[in-house]
């Protein structure tokens, strides 16, 4: 009789263990999706500073000055409801010599504010891939500028639109803005940017990336970026060198950099960049212009290569 009940029981504390088990295991995968699903309703919090130390100012395929810079950036996003998010920055530039244009005063000479508000449009189920857009505001502050030379070169402000398709091969990504100011219709023009990023990660702390990008504007706007090309007349050839730049390309620049993540807050880095002017007729009108235009000069070349060092913090 003892025999037989340690024989039915034995089945009976088995049934009981695996009930256990699996209310255990059932448990687990209900707090481990609780816990996912506060965690993705928690808002994101990003912010950080960069800053970057160069041998020249260049923005937008256009070198503003060749000469020692410090550009400093604050920014921030706050993903409150996801996949949107909004944010900011502050970025300023700081040139160490005085050789940007005459009508720069030494030191300080611009600051950029930036308000954006972002949204993952789509996203693979393995997340590989995905699709973000942007739209935003920039406020270009030219504060360094000379006050005799106010006038000449006022403030200026674009609203964008941005779109970045991130994949595992090479990422794409592509910029619309629209720029106006109190200058009248001759800031009131477009530009159009379209690039190719791809970073590896050599190590868990180095990582090497790449960037390259190309950019695109109206007349209007490539008179503005490379130094007002308006018409010119050579009265020794009595013909007119240049009926100002038509719309299409502007330049491009092609980067390599190495970031180095010392803690997961702070990163230090170095890049590399070459950028040059492909608009023929622009790179030709630069030339011709020589002294009487500031892009073209020593101090503003058609070619440039430059780099520098960088350190970020993060949170």
């Amino acid at each position: 009789m003892n025999k037989l009940i340690k024989v039915v029981a034995a089945p009976v504390c088995a049934v009981s263990l695996s009930a256990v088990a699996a209310e255990d295991v059932s448990e687990t995968a209900d707090k481990a999706a609780a816990e996912a699903a506060e965690e993705e309703a928690t808002p994101l919090f990003e912010a950080g500073f960069d800053f970057d130390f160069l041998s020249a100012y260049v923005w937008r395929n256009a070198v503003q000055t060749d000469e020692l810079v410090m550009q400093p950036c604050v920014w921030a996003d706050l993903t409150a409801l996801d996949p949107f998010w909004v944010g900011f920055s502050i970025w300023q530039n700081y040139g160490l010599t005085d050789r940007r244009r005459d009508v720069y005063r030494h030191g300080l000479d611009e600051t950029d504010y930036n308000v954006h508000l972002g949204v993952t449009a789509w996203a693979s189920e393995d997340e590989d891939w995905s699709l973000d857009l942007e739209v935003g505001h920039d406020w270009y502050a030219y504060q360094g500028v000379r006050a005799d030379e106010r006038d000449g070169s006022p403030d200026t402000r674009e609203v964008y639109a941005k779109a970045t398709l991130a994949n595992p091969f090479v990422d794409v990504y592509g910029q619309a803005s629209y720029m106006y100011g109190d200058f009248g219709d001759y800031l009131k023009a477009m530009h159009y940017e379209i690039g190719f990023t791809k970073e590896v990660e050599l190590t868990d702390a180095l990582t090497l990336g790449a960037d390259w990008n190309v950019n695109f504007g109206d007349g209007r706007y490539l008179s503005f970026l490379y130094g007002d090309v308006d018409p010119v007349y050579d009265p020794v050839e009595d013909d007119w060198l240049t009926d100002g730049p038509k719309g299409g390309i502007g330049g491009t620049t092609v980067k390599v950099y190495l970031t180095y993540a010392i803690t997961d807050w702070l990163q230090v880095g170095a890049t590399i960049a070459y950028t040059g002017i492909l608009n023929g007729d622009l790179r030709e009108a630069t030339h011709t212009l020589g002294s009487d235009a500031w892009y073209g000069s020593d101090s503003y070349p058609r070619d440039l290569l430059w780099g520098g060092l960088s350190l970020k913090l993060s949170y």
